[in-house]
């Protein structure tokens, strides 16, 4: 409020003594004004999310600053050669890969560990679902792999 207080709509209160109403109108558009450029990001209403501040704290002393890469995601630029990572990869959702390939390059971290690093709002619970839904594809590929196999040595007889 005060930094409207200092803008041009008091140059009228000097010449004639009062606030007329533009004067008064004008005043408030510019204290709304500030006051929406004042509210902090993390306050602000967006149509595709929360906006979280990097000082939000995970527990364990962590906060989210920590979790944030300070160089590109190890997979980014990596082409995958093999065909049945690729398939599984692309059964999952883009969280449930990121929950992967955290799993993948951090050393000891656990499902629930990987799920907190890609910032899901349950992380346990997220990570068993990823970890289950991983295993049954997994089983799946096994599955048919060997299923072919059969269907190939029978036909070679």
């Amino acid at each position: 409020m005060s930094t409207a207080l200092l803008g041009d709509w008091v140059n009228p209160l000097y010449e004639t003594n009062m606030l007329q109403t533009p004067s008064a109108s004008f005043l408030r558009a510019e204290a709304r004004a500030i006051h929406r450029q004042l509210v902090p990001v993390w306050r602000r209403r967006t149509k595709h999310g929360r906006v979280l501040s990097l000082d939000l704290p995970l527990g364990d002393g962590l906060c989210l600053y920590d979790l944030v890469a300070d160089k590109p995601e190890p997979m980014a630029s990596t082409v995958i050669e093999d065909e049945r990572l690729t398939a599984l990869l692309h059964a999952l959702t883009l969280q449930e890969r990121q929950t992967v390939v955290a799993r993948a390059t951090a050393d000891g971290t656990t499902w629930t560990e990987a799920a907190q690093i890609v910032g899901v709002d349950d992380p346990k619970s997220f990570g068993e679902r990823v970890r289950r839904k991983v295993k049954r594809l997994i089983d799946e590929q096994q599955r048919r792999r060997a299923q072919a196999a059969a269907v190939n040595k029978a036909g070679a007889r």
